[in-house]
């Protein structure tokens, strides 16, 4: 499993184009939906962007960060991440989402439809 703490460090890594505030960097309450947050804001400007090759590369790591993380970073990438894209993800984007997104997307999709 991930470390929280080093969620920021990890994604900043993968991203060099990506920064965090330096408050994102040390752990504390809430850090990490604040850091997604931050991440998905970046992936939602490559998206408006076109930048399609970083678009998939954010995508990916969304998709690892979820499979490896913990209870705390799965649930930030469903309610920050996956919420925040959401209205963009049309036809040619949400073929970029790795499985494990494209079906925390389903879910959302049908919570909205009940």
């Amino acid at each position: 499993m991930l470390p929280d703490s080093k969620i920021s460090q990890l994604i900043g890594l993968q991203i060099p184009g990506l920064s965090f505030p330096a408050e994102q960097q040390v752990p504390v309450k809430g850090t990490v939906s604040k850091v997604i947050h931050t991440f998905a804001d970046y992936t939602s400007h490559m998206i408006r962007g076109e930048q399609l090759q970083e678009v998939r590369r954010c995508f990916t790591i969304a998709g690892v960060l979820y499979h490896n993380g913990s209870n705390v970073l799965r649930n930030a990438i469903e309610s920050v991440f996956m919420y925040t894209l959401s209205p963009l993800l049309c036809t040619k984007h949400k073929e970029l989402l790795p499985l494990s997104l494209k079906n925390v997307r389903i879910q959302h999709l049908q919570t909205i439809a009940i």
